[in-house]
């Protein structure tokens, strides 16, 4: 077949996350019910695949520059795969902190990934640079940042001192303070951070196997299946869970792609729920729906805390 310009996204793999996550060392449970992560399938279109997404309602068309921004597909791959070591990690910290097991997270300060448009800081920081002080406080990690701000005025400046990418030593830089859409309390940085060179330990060993799955999308299933393996009960109470969306170090839930495709894949294993993120896009809820008639129950969830709450309101491990 003639390849095109497009690839087409399809409903993927599901998987129940229980059998993938061992622990070493410390007692674990099994449960009648799943915790099922969701997957997007993803291949280089044919006509005769165009044509089948033309007619399939499960499946899209998309763009080669979409589909592979960078124009490489095993760099893309790379990154996926750094998305999907990350997510495994965060969900440990998110999951054991939900059971109340103390974990020990350090760094070399607060890495910034991203910096918003409009913000003061735009002129004066850079994605790769590290924030290691607010205002003479030494940061390790990235939650060190957020309460020096809190109690800091739009409009307000603060002393950082940042390490620049590639430099050994910081520079104290001044930065203004800009306004949240969301939120006008205080003034943010208008900056995403995660902690650089962070080293989580864990008071015992636990290994996710994702296999050939990549991506961040997997956070929440992660997250949840490993709660379920280290509480007595049965987390979903025999049900078949299916779930998708990212989760962050404070236990968000955030969007992801190809939603309709694995509330498909999701019917297709059998689940009776699905939970995903309530930041999706309106449209993509509306599809979902269609989508998904009455042949399973949709939720969604902002937060782990609402994941646990959907799944046993009781709270954790009650009958």
């Amino acid at each position: 077949m003639v390849p095109t310009p497009y690839y087409v996204n399809g409903p993927g793999l599901v998987r129940a996350t229980q059998p993938l996550i061992t622990v070493k060392d410390h007692e674990s449970y099994t449960s009648d019910g799943e915790v099922l992560f969701t997957t997007v399938s993803q291949r280089r279109a044919t006509p005769f695949l165009l044509l089948q997404a033309w007619f399939d309602e499960t499946v899209d068309s998309v763009p080669e520059d979409v589909a592979v921004p960078t124009g490489n597909r095993e760099q893309e791959r790379r990154v996926e795969q750094a998305q999907m070591d990350r997510s495994k990690l965060t969900s440990l910290e998110v999951a054991f902190e939900a059971i109340g097991t103390p974990i020990t997270i350090t760094g070399t300060g607060a890495f910034i990934n991203t910096v918003a448009e409009g913000f003061p800081s735009e002129n004066v920081l850079e994605p790769g640079d590290v924030i290691t002080a607010v205002d003479g406080v030494p940061v390790s990690v990235a939650s060190d940042v957020r309460p020096h701000l809190e109690t800091k005025a739009v409009g307000a400046h603060v002393v950082l001192a940042v390490r620049k990418k590639g430099a050994d030593r910081s520079v104290d830089v001044d930065v203004e303070l800009g306004r949240s859409e969301d939120d006008d309390s205080h003034g943010y940085l208008g900056v995403e951070l995660s902690t650089a060179d962070e080293d989580v330990e864990l008071p015992f060993d636990v290994e996710l196997d994702s296999g050939s799955v990549i991506g961040p999308s997997a956070g929440l299933a992660w997250t949840l299946g490993v709660i379920d393996r280290l509480t007595p009960g049965d987390l979903t109470h025999g049900k078949r869970v299916a779930v998708t969306g990212t989760i962050d170090r404070d236990g968000n839930v955030g969007a992801i792609g190809g939603i309709a495709q694995k509330v498909a894949g999701a019917m297709d294993a059998g689940a009776t729920l699905f939970l995903y993120p309530s930041t999706t896009k309106k449209a993509d809820v509306a599809r979902m729906k269609a989508l998904a008639g009455d042949a399973i129950e949709l939720r969604a969830v902002a937060t782990v805390d609402d994941a646990l709450h959907e799944l046993d309101p009781g709270g954790l491990g009650a009958a």
